[in-house]
């Protein structure tokens, strides 16, 4: 049931954009946009080249590197030849250009995340090519322009961000999940660590003229995920994947993680675990009094932070207590000899009425493992090779609504249907062993549910 669109070329470093409960998808590549549709077969390409200098000088070309959904249309960013740009593309039509800095890299870069929310727009991607080395955690569009110091981070490679709205609307929150260097250089100590980063959406900044532009709200701890019988650490954040609820604090990170030795780990966490770990820990090296307003607490609408929990934040931005997994096992979901490199999650009714979770895992060999999450544990129940020659995958999208996983390499991109059950080649003994909640032996085949 797979269905290919094979790009018109071979693209360095391409984007992907799939609508929920569409069956299209859109492609950014140099200086192109590619639409596809996979029902229709309906396709078109549309050119996004700047005012150029000289096609064959690296610098000089328009690497796509944001394709996303912003108000009524796309936005669509590029390196623009060294001068960010981006356009709104409504209906195939595009905008007149504006200026992207902040939004798009100058050249393709691929510690970068860019978090778009509805009329809000979040970014790590530095304004100026002078501005050094440090990379910071910014709002771009929407609300005031605030950065994150320089101080707060070491060196952070940016996995990935999502907002999240509480009950009371000034204490939604942002989160960022990242790696960075480890302060402890002992020996034994890993030298990265996992970290999630909070921050209020409502922040409006410091009081003082060198804190007006700052988040003052930022906290970060430590994402535990340590298998309690080897006592194997998996500290190397890979990608993170969302599962929305509707009680936020039910919300879950399923965060994937590799180890020095190429083994991964899936580790489960709860917002309202990290939520707790930042509004009761104490703050790390910190041992002065606590101010009426905690450091990471957000204020009410229009309120500034005080500047004394500011200066306390900023100079102790981290916190003692670290983020476990789930309980009641508070360990790894589970770990295995593969290098997993992206992870997706669809929940799934199965005919016995339960509901699943089966996890997507794609592996740095171009396949992709097919887990599910039983009572008992998990079983791996399938491994999809995807592309020929063991391409990377670039590119994995979940479309929840119809139930397909979009998979991206640098030359073309798959259609898959998560049930696939035609794969256990109509095998009753295989079909039902498999425990594949997506489907069950009816009538003499491996149908799905």
């Amino acid at each position: 049931g797979a269905k290919e669109y094979v790009f018109p070329r071979r693209e360095r470093f391409p984007v992907f954009f799939h609508q929920e409960n569409t069956s299209s998808i859109y492609v950014g590549g140099e200086g192109r946009l590619y639409y596809y549709d996979f029902a229709t077969h309906e396709y078109h390409t549309l050119c996004a080249i700047p005012r150029l200098l000289s096609p064959w000088q690296e610098d000089s070309r328009n690497y796509l590197t944001l394709v996303e959904q912003y108000g009524d249309g796309l936005l669509v960013c590029g390196t623009g030849a060294c001068a960010p740009t981006c356009w709104n593309v409504t209906q195939r039509k595009e905008s007149p250009p504006w200026d992207g800095r902040g939004i798009a890299p100058f050249t393709p870069d691929s510690n970068t995340l860019v978090v778009v929310d509805g009329q809000d727009i979040y970014s790590t991607i530095k304004k100026s090519q002078q501005n050094g080395k440090i990379p910071r955690f910014r709002r771009v569009r929407g609300g005031g322009e605030l950065y994150t110091s320089d101080t707060v981070m070491q060196n952070p490679q940016f996995v990935k961000a999502t907002t999240l709205r509480h009950e009371e609307p000034h204490q939604d929150k942002i989160y960022y999940f990242f790696r960075e260097d480890n302060p402890d250089k002992s020996p034994e100590a890993p030298r990265n660590i996992s970290r999630v980063a909070q921050l209020c959406k409502e922040d409006k900044g410091g009081t003082s003229s060198l804190s007006a532009s700052k988040w003052t709200t930022f906290l970060k701890a430590t994402l535990i995920c340590v298998d309690p019988v080897t006592k194997g650490n998996f500290n190397w954040l890979q990608d993170v994947f969302f599962v929305p609820a509707g009680d936020w604090r039910r919300s879950k990170v399923y965060g994937l993680f590799t180890n020095t030795w190429g083994s991964s780990a899936v580790c489960v966490y709860s917002f309202g675990d990290i939520d707790n770990v930042f509004q009761t820990s104490r703050l790390k090296g910190y041992s002065g009094p606590t101010p009426e307003v905690k450091p990471g607490q957000c204020v009410p609408s229009g309120q500034h932070t005080p500047s004394e929990t500011f200066k306390i934040a900023d100079s102790h931005p981290e916190v003692e207590e670290r983020v476990e997994p789930l309980a009641p096992s508070r360990s790894p979901l589970f770990h295995n000899k593969h290098r997993y490199q992206k992870i997706g999650v669809h929940e799934v009714a199965a005919g016995n009425g339960q509901h699943y979770n089966v996890l997507y895992l794609a592996t740095d060999k171009g396949s992709i493992h097919k887990v599910v999450e039983l009572p008992d544990g998990v079983q791996n129940i399938m491994e999809i090779q995807v592309f020929p020659n063991k391409d990377p995958i670039q590119s994995m999208i979940l479309d929840h609504a119809r139930a397909m996983l979009y998979v991206g390499s640098s030359s073309r991109v798959l259609e898959l249907p998560m049930d696939m059950c035609g794969a256990y080649r109509n095998n009753c003994h295989s079909c039902v062993l498999a425990r594949d909640p997506y489907c069950g032996w009816a009538n003499g085949s491996c149908l799905s549910l």
